[in-house]
């Protein structure tokens, strides 16, 4: 058994034993007529005051059928309204009544005595710690949007570096674009030459990490009176975020200070993001020739940049 799968029947565990251990499975919560998806409804509503089902789906993840019912037997029970909505007439919101309120406030005592009860034997060094660890995992599986603040860039080239790269290049073209060994072949040839003969002085390298990892490169490598523009990469699901423009800029800043007024670099005919952003930034498609040296035919491509 190898750690990740130990990791995830340890997580699973856990689940279940909380969720026994509260009665999330059972049919009523904390005793109530409720169950947990009413009770949750009923908490978001008071917390967070009137709102749109369409904000309770997006908070609940929850399916619009299945939402549609509940609030119905909620309405029947009275503890929901329907209102128009005071910013957009068109629009419906919900609200918790006077009684959905009182409802709710036994609903959250008691559930606030449930776990206060589960605490009282433990010392308070322990029931503290609990709750650290619990914020931990809150804050490490809660869903985040990525920016650009959260990439680290560096320019200082480390051993392993080039090595991963290749590896990102490898494992990311043959998954996306069906490239085989040679691909891979070609890729570490040339790092291989740009390892021996790199200079930080002229040239200069971008990696980009994240949760301390590599996710992200580009070179530029000084050829006499031009520079070329090479191993341009990042990870999918940091594409959208800008970075792609934060590499670029930096690419543009490191000819103005080298004093080139020329660079080009090599692509393929089905890298179209890259084609697109390389031609804002100047780049004009300057050469095409067939190839089979990926493993399958593709149009290599030449693009050039002349101030």
């Amino acid at each position: 058994m190898n750690n990740e799968t130990e990791v995830v029947r340890d997580i699973r565990a856990f689940s279940r034993f909380y969720t026994d251990i509260i009665g999330l499975l059972d049919q009523h919560l904390l005793d109530s007529s409720y169950s947990l998806a009413e009770v949750r409804i009923l908490y978001e509503l008071y917390n967070g005051g009137d709102m749109q089902a369409s904000n309770l789906m997006e908070l609940m993840r929850i399916d619009k059928s299945y939402l549609s019912r509940v609030l119905k037997k909620l309405e029947r029970d009275g503890l929901i309204g329907r209102l128009r909505s005071d910013k957009d007439g068109r629009a419906v919101v919900l609200s918790l009544t006077v009684k959905g309120k009182a409802e709710f406030e036994v609903l959250n005592e008691a559930s606030d005595n449930q776990i206060a009860r589960l605490l009282a034997p433990l010392a308070d060094s322990q029931k503290q710690a609990m709750a650290a660890e619990m914020r931990s995992v809150m804050q490490a599986l809660k869903p985040r949007r990525l920016t650009l603040n959260d990439i680290s860039i560096r320019n200082e080239l480390r051993p392993g570096d080039l090595g991963y790269v290749a590896y990102l290049h490898g494992e990311l073209y043959t998954r996306e674009c069906g490239y085989g060994l040679n691909f891979e072949g070609y890729v570490l040839e040339s790092m291989g030459e740009f390892a021996h003969q790199y200079n930080p002085v002229k040239d200069r390298i971008w990696v980009c990490g994240h949760n301390h990892k590599i996710i992200g490169f580009l070179a530029a490598v000084n050829r006499g009176d031009q520079a070329q523009l090479r191993y341009f990469i990042f990870q999918p699901e940091y594409r959208g975020i800008g970075l792609g423009k934060k590499l670029m800029d930096e690419f543009m800043a490191y000819l103005k200070e080298q004093g080139f007024n020329r660079a080009y670099l090599w692509t393929t005919n089905e890298q179209h993001t890259a084609t697109a952003l390389y031609k804002k930034y100047g780049f004009r498609l300057a050469e095409e020739k067939m190839t089979r040296s990926f493993d399958k035919e593709l149009v290599e491509q030449r693009y050039v940049m002349e101030k």
